[in-house]
């Protein structure tokens, strides 16, 4: 597939909503890389390196380990843990679970690395990032099941890895944010407490029904198809993977797709009262924009509690930009914060 990207330069239909700081960075680094069809193998291989060029450089952490444990089918899933400089090893900390980004098919240790340093340094919390199993290597959901079972895994084994039984929160970025949303629904309804789910620019909708843009029934998908970065083209591009990695067998296809469920769009889940305090942070200028805002509102009307803000100017994977982007140093702050709030260590806030 080629011309995934209008990136040669900005589309015209953006140049005007994007911040200029944004559009020089972009310009600089990014406009004039020729357009080549995707190559899932090398994508994997430099997509944690990506937006390096507007990543400014993160806190050293010291105590990081990789540890293992078995998944629902005994697959064993890699969790890399964080713990603060300076922290007793004997002490229990509270703990936030990360689910990293990259459309279900892209994503490892790495990818996030940065901006989890930040958490850890600013609110002085362990922090676990989640090597979740990948589409199409593995059919979705099993990286959504991944991510619910290392939850469990880690509530139930809390006081061996070194963490607060209740003090606990999960978060993550685009499809991260898509699972954390969807795991805080089902550990609720294990009685598991979180203190807090944070999503930044999460995805929501199911897109597959759509042919075009303009069928999305958000404004943002149609006002942004052209956007940098995360584009309607990418937007299928990504949808197909997820898609494709279910069985050509018809019969084993439709069992799958039952139990997908109201994973497919989160936004059908079933049940939404006593869901945690749950951030959702928005990009300006991202397909997924709406959505993720018609979320929050959801939330809100069945009386959860919800910190939301929309950052302007900025396209989907800003956060990782916060050398030069405002919007992307506040959103590690603004997050660190509620972190530090939610786990009670804001008077260790740095």
């Amino acid at each position: 597939m080629s011309g995934h990207e209008a990136i040669n330069p900005i589309h015209p239909s953006m140049v005007d909503k994007l911040d200029p700081a944004f559009v020089k960075l972009y310009d600089e680094h990014v406009a004039n890389t020729p357009n080549r069809p995707i190559d899932l193998e090398v994508l994997r291989k430099n997509y944690s390196k990506i937006y390096s060029y507007g990543t400014a450089p993160a806190p050293e952490i010291k105590d990081v380990k990789d540890i293992k444990f078995p998944s629902f089918d005994g697959y064993e899933v890699t969790l890399r843990v964080y713990r603060p400089n300076g922290s007793n090893p004997d002490d229990l900390l509270p703990v936030h679970i990360d689910f990293h980004g990259g459309g279900w098919g892209l994503g490892d240790l790495d990818t996030e690395s940065h901006i989890l340093k930040h958490y850890v340094e600013l609110a002085q919390i362990a922090v676990v990032d989640v090597d979740y199993r990948l589409v199409p290597d593995f059919a979705f959901p099993t990286g959504l099941k991944d991510c619910y079972e290392a939850t469990k895994y880690i509530y139930d084994h809390a006081s061996k890895l070194g963490f607060l039984k209740d003090s606990i929160s999960i978060g993550g970025v685009s499809a991260g944010g898509n699972i954390c949303l969807a795991v805080s629904h089902l550990i609720r309804d294990l009685g598991i407490p979180l203190v807090l789910c944070a999503a930044g620019t999460p995805q929501v909708d199911d897109i597959e029904p759509y042919k075009t843009a303009q069928d999305a029934p958000y404004p943002s998908v149609s006002e942004c198809e052209f956007a940098p970065t995360l584009n309607w083209a990418r937007l299928k591009w990504f949808d197909k993977l997820k898609w494709d990695s279910l069985s050509k067998d018809p019969i084993e296809k439709e069992a799958q797709l039952k139990e997908i469920g109201w994973f497919k769009s989160i936004i059908t889940a079933p049940n939404w009262e006593n869901l945690p305090k749950t951030v959702i942070y928005t990009a300006g200028c991202d397909p997924m924009r709406d959505e993720g805002e018609a979320y929050a509102t959801k939330l809100l009307q069945n009386g959860n509690e919800v910190v939301f803000k929309r950052f302007p100017g900025v396209p989907h994977p800003f956060m990782h930009m916060d050398a030069d982007l405002w919007q992307a140093s506040q959103f590690i702050k603004m997050t660190a914060f509620e972190l530090a709030l939610a786990h009670k260590t804001v008077k260790s806030f740095t």
